[in-house]
């Protein structure tokens, strides 16, 4: 029964989906004279941003290289000319092939390779040679570069050898350069995660379809997985997550071999990736059972975050609010918000993480965009974003406190302009589609925040 309806979702939902929306070729040159008149600015002679497959925003969004494997990689803009994509023997097979998207150059260093490899018929060249042929020999002029990566993923032999040969004064940490330029979404990239959500809000309901007690974690996952494939997403943002029961307090955790049991709460969460661009689709339900009176008033009160955070999001796109000022209401909504606890105390549920997060090129790792009590800029002109509004029932020492250990609400929303719309139209709650093999969101049911872009 459920590969007959997961074949009808793939179906119905297939001719929503056009597999031929992706980032033109010109873009890519809009977005290097972009950087390089930032680089050009600020006196940089060379930007590098690296990569790998936990880390691949930067250079996927530089340069289409959605698909890195194996090695790590990074990419030199000159401050002038074509960027180019630097990778190892190995992955730079795969990046070759990525790299015909954006027209950047590529080049294999032996700075890149598997460390104990050795590559009988692979040539390699040299990153100084390479930087001193990307920067016009200027004498007594040192060459200046910016690293646009974070610290947090570059790696420190990549820091190191820069500085071993351009000198540690001419090497810095700029990374707002390009994160600010990577916050405002062209209408293409808007199209791109436009598809990527309609493929979530397909896979999500395969999900849906196959949750039934005595059911593995990892089927449930699998059904999701199969859906995003068939539909045209390459890989995914982050595994597929299906935690049940006590699993739950991983907050994050991807699927496992564990039998999801009658009454248990399970947090569903998915990422397709569509084209290099991310989608998202995060619930929670009850496995088999109805909701009780407190867990029911949990879930209400997180619906009820969800609407004060889109609401504040509307208001602040609308008059060109700070965005912090949407960190405020959602903040003053949880001070006003009490839940009964376990031992039957009022208390507010804690939130573990902003309400709001940039996406694009990954599903949350875009450096810059969160909303947060200290975000004083405004939103983007044209943004893709990701509400996800979450409560946490259990405390510091992972017992209990709520009945739930974790729910949560996420979906993705375009801004353009002054409008913002939600892309997904799975509803906030969909306890009631558990097991139902539904095919497609009733309209009735539609979530009341979705508009088509």
């Amino acid at each position: 029964m459920s590969d007959h309806v997961i074949e009808k979702i793939i179906s119905t939902h297939r001719p929503r989906i056009d597999r031929t929306v992706a980032i033109p070729r010109d873009e890519y040159a809009r977005r290097w004279a972009l950087v390089q008149k930032a680089m050009s600015e600020k006196g940089y002679d060379l930007g590098y941003a690296c990569g790998s497959e936990l880390d691949r925003s930067d250079v996927a969004w530089l340069a289409g290289v959605f698909d890195p494997i194996i090695e790590r990689y990074g990419i030199l803009v000159p401050a002038r000319g074509k960027p180019v994509v630097v990778a190892g023997s190995e992955g730079g097979h795969v990046i070759a092939d990525c790299v015909k998207a954006s027209g950047a150059e590529i080049a294999l260093l032996r700075e890149y390779q598997i460390s104990d490899e050795d590559y009988r018929f692979a040539t390699f060249g040299k990153l100084e040679d390479l930087a001193y042929r990307l920067v016009p020999f200027r004498p007594g002029r040192p060459i200046k570069i910016a690293l646009f990566s974070s610290g947090q993923f570059m790696p420190h032999d990549h820091v190191t050898m820069f500085k071993g040969r351009f000198g540690a004064d001419n090497v810095v940490f700029d990374l707002e350069l390009l994160r600010l330029i990577k916050y405002e979404k062209s209408v293409a990239e808007l199209k791109v995660t436009g598809v990527a959500n309609r493929i979530a809000d397909a896979a999500f309901l395969a999900m849906l379809a196959v949750l039934k007690p005595g059911v593995r974690e990892l089927d449930v996952a699998a059904a999701a997985d199969f859906v995003m494939k068939r539909l045209g997403a390459g890989r995914t943002g982050f595994p597929t997550i299906v935690s049940s029961g006590p699993r739950g307090r991983t907050v994050l955790g991807p699927a496992t071999n564990r039998v999801i049991k009658k009454g248990e709460f399970v947090s569903l969460g998915l990422s397709p990736t569509f084209n290099g661009y991310h989608g998202i689709m995060r619930r929670t339900v009850k496995m088999g059972a109805g909701w009780t009176r407190q867990e029911k008033a949990f879930m209400e009160a997180l619906e009820g975050l969800y609407h004060t955070v889109i609401r504040a999001t509307a208001e602040a796109a609308r008059k060109r609010l700070p965005s912090l000022s949407i960190d405020r209401k959602g903040k003053k909504y949880l001070e006003t918000t009490k839940v009964r606890d376990n031992r039957g105390r009022r208390l507010t549920p804690r939130e573990p993480y902003t309400f709001i997060h940039n996406t694009g090129c990954s599903e949350c790792q875009e450096g810059y965009g969160a909303v947060t009590p200290y975000s004083e800029n405004r939103l983007a002109k044209n943004a893709a974003l990701m509400i996800d509004v979450a409560f946490i029932g259990f405390d510091e020492k992972h017992e209990l406190v709520f009945p739930i250990e974790y729910a949560v609400i996420e979906d993705s929303f375009w801004k353009k302009g002054k409008p913002i719309g939600v892309y997904n139209r799975v509803p906030l709650s969909v306890q009631d589609l558990v097991g139902k093999g539904l095919v497609d969101i009733p309209e009735a049911r539609v979530n009341p925040y979705h508009k088509p872009l």
